[in-house]
């Protein structure tokens, strides 16, 4: 890669970790290119020179946020069982939201997108269906290599739900939701709910 390839890359992430602050503080709607470019501390024009409109913006950021589905994909190669995933699982969204506070925020302004607009919608629901099925095929090769009962894709939908609001709560009051016996009692219903009667 060369020094200006580089540097072009380097751009593109300074703007998207810009565009995720702004969205999670300003609402999508409020939003505009102008509040990116300022809190990136960049041109309007290098923000157009990467993102053709604040609709592709916010379609590269899900994208960029998907990219962290590769953690989660390398906990199958290094755990011993099951018990062990669901705690990996727990720690990896902890650290996402400790790491970047942001996320939680954007992730409910993202949804109230969604429902005042089908576009965004759209966008959104390929991002969860894709980390959906990441949790999804997690948890259908870990019940296999460990012997245990394949998950539906209902209890899927509800380990990632316990998982999801879990980190919104964590976003919201951290000294509550970082108590060692609420994280044990998280991974305690998800084993329940794994190991549940299909």
């Amino acid at each position: 890669m060369t020094l200006r390839q580089r540097q072009a890359v380097q751009t593109r992430q300074m703007l998207l970790e810009a565009a995720a602050r702004i969205f999670a503080r300003q609402g999508y709607s409020e939003a505009t290119i102008d509040d990116v470019a300022a809190e990136a501390g960049a041109s309007k024009g290098a923000v157009y020179h990467h993102f053709a409109s604040k609709q592709e913006l916010f379609e590269a950021l899900l994208e960029h946020r998907a990219s962290g589905l590769d953690q989660m994909q390398e906990l199958v190669d290094t755990v011993t069982s099951l018990e062990a995933l669901v705690d990996g699982l727990i720690d990896l969204w902890l650290d996402r939201v400790r790491n970047h506070p942001e996320t939680f925020v954007l992730s409910l302004e993202s949804r109230l997108q969604a429902i005042r607009d089908p576009d965004s919608a759209e966008l959104l629901n390929r991002y969860y269906r894709r980390l959906r099925d990441t949790v999804d095929g997690l948890l259908r090769h870990a019940a296999h290599q460990f012997d245990r009962p394949a998950p539906s894709a209902h209890t899927t939908l509800i380990v990632f739900s316990l998982l999801d609001s879990m980190g919104q709560h964590l976003a919201i009051d951290s000294d509550y939701v970082q108590a060692d016996d609420l994280r044990q009692d998280l991974a305690h219903a998800i084993i329940s709910t794994l190991e549940r009667p299909q």
